[in-house]
C-alpha cells in the first residue's frame, strides 16, 4: 500500500536544516555518504540536501508492482516521468497538474538499515 516516504528540500545547511527538525520533533538524523541528511519523524523522512542538488519534492514509497502501474497510468493520462536509480532504491519522478514534483520510491530489500 503506497504511504508518504519523505519530502525533499534544498538547504543552504543541511545539518543544520536535519538539527532543528530533531531538537522540535525529536527526529533521528541518519547521514549516509553521497545521500542527503535525512531527519525521520516516525517512518516519515525529511530530505535535506545542498542547493542545486536534486529539485524539492514528495516521495511516496511503492513496490515494485505498484510503481510499474504508476508508469502504465501516468502512460495512458500523457504525463511524463523518469527513472533515478539511487543505489538503496528506484524512483519514478512526475509532476502532478499543480507541477508539484512527486516520486513514486522502491527499496531494495535489505538495502538500507537506516531506512524505517
Amino acid at each position: 500500500m503506497p504511504r508518504l516516504d519523505h519530502a525533499a528540500f534544498a538547504s543552504s545547511d543541511p545539518d543544520a536544516a536535519a538539527a532543528f527538525y530533531e531538537r522540535v520533533f525529536g527526529a533521528r538524523i541518519v547521514k549516509t555518504e553521497g545521500h542527503p541528511v535525512m531527519a525521520y519523524v516516525g517512518n516519515t523522512g525529511f530530505a535535506f540536501h545542498e542547493r542545486g542538488g536534486p529539485d524539492e519534492h514528495v516521495g511516496v514509497r511503492v513496490d515494485e508492482e505498484e510503481r510499474e502501474r504508476i508508469k502504465q497510468r501516468l502512460d495512458e493520462a500523457g504525463v511524463e516521468w523518469r527513472e533515478h536509480d539511487h543505489g538503496i532504491a528506484t524512483g519514478l519522478f512526475f509532476r502532478d497538474p499543480d507541477d508539484h514534483l512527486l516520486e513514486a520510491i522502491t527499496y531494495r530489500s535489505g538495502t538500507h538499515s537506516q531506512r524505517p
